[in-house]
């Protein structure tokens, strides 16, 4: 029997088909090659599978000097990043996390971009730790230097099982300490939202924050997915902190204003946290 027809050879052919169904063959590593397109270069990153389950993963996106992306909400331009996972195998419920951006007025429109580099950190329930995951993304980013434009690329990965590679896990963990932590009650944390005015298409809300320095203080809110929010206002000092307002768009929302939550970003010094608060909270 030859190697072609013969079970292990068959399996082997199976699976290089499958592979060539999904696009150019993924790296076997845990770190991918460098996929590029208009101006991005992107690559998987993976550490393996903790003790909870989950995949330790990343999306490490390297921009030309001088060019920026956008975050999660890009501010009051731009484009927020789409980022798709679902043909990725043995590999479910993917949790995105984004570092603080920085807030970049050109004069015209103050945007939360990230310039160069970012490394965006990505956990997922693996269902069968006993076999390969297969990483799939198609990520679709707004990148800019004078003029902005759209750019696409797509990465692969395959994570053999039991996957072990410090050097992926060390990048990983240099990606964690950017994150926003939790909130910190009563040293620097949202302590209160209200509606403040406004109209229906254009609500104010107003947001109390505990911080050391409310003038050094930067803020990021984010509303409902069909909200689109100002720059957040200084509004004035309290004993504690800081009232910040922030107006948002929602012109064609569907979601009532007394069932809205947000997504607070706070960062002082060189700590950040994240928060989500309601009306109700």
């Amino acid at each position: 029997m030859s190697l072609a027809s013969s079970p292990a050879g068959l399996l082997a052919r199976l699976l290089f088909v499958a592979v060539l169904a999904l696009g150019a063959a993924p790296a076997s590593a845990a770190v991918s090659d460098w996929t590029a397109g208009a101006k991005a270069r992107v690559r998987l990153i993976a550490a393996g599978i903790g003790e909870d389950g989950r995949l330790a993963a990343g999306i490490e996106i390297r921009l030309p000097p001088g060019w920026k992306t956008y975050w999660r909400t890009p501010g009051d331009a731009g484009i927020a990043p789409t980022i798709d996972l679902g043909a990725s195998r043995n590999f479910e419920a993917p949790d995105v996390r984004f570092p603080v951006p920085h807030r970049f007025d050109d004069g015209y429109a103050v945007t939360n971009v990230y310039s160069e580099r970012v490394l965006l950190p990505v956990s997922a329930v693996v269902p069968d730790p006993t076999r390969s995951v297969f990483l799939v993304l198609r990520i679709e980013l707004g990148v800019c230097e004078v003029i902005c434009i759209p750019d696409r690329v797509d990465a692969r990965l395959i994570v053999p099982p039991r996957e072990d590679d410090p050097v992926a896990a060390g990048l990983l963990a240099d990606a964690a300490a950017d994150l926003p932590g939790p909130p910190e009650p009563g040293v620097l944390a949202v302590d209160d939202v209200t509606h403040d005015g406004g109209t229906d298409k254009r609500p104010v809300f107003r947001f109390a924050v505990t911080v050391d320095d409310p003038q050094e203080a930067v803020v990021f809110v984010e509303g409902p997915d069909d909200w689109r929010p100002a720059v957040p206002r200084f509004a004035g000092e309290t004993v504690l902190g800081a009232f910040y307002t922030v107006q948002f768009r929602r012109l064609a929302a569907h979601t009532p204003i007394d069932q809205a939550a947000f997504r607070v970003t706070i960062v002082s010094g060189d700590r950040a946290v994240e928060q989500t608060i309601g009306l109700d909270d």
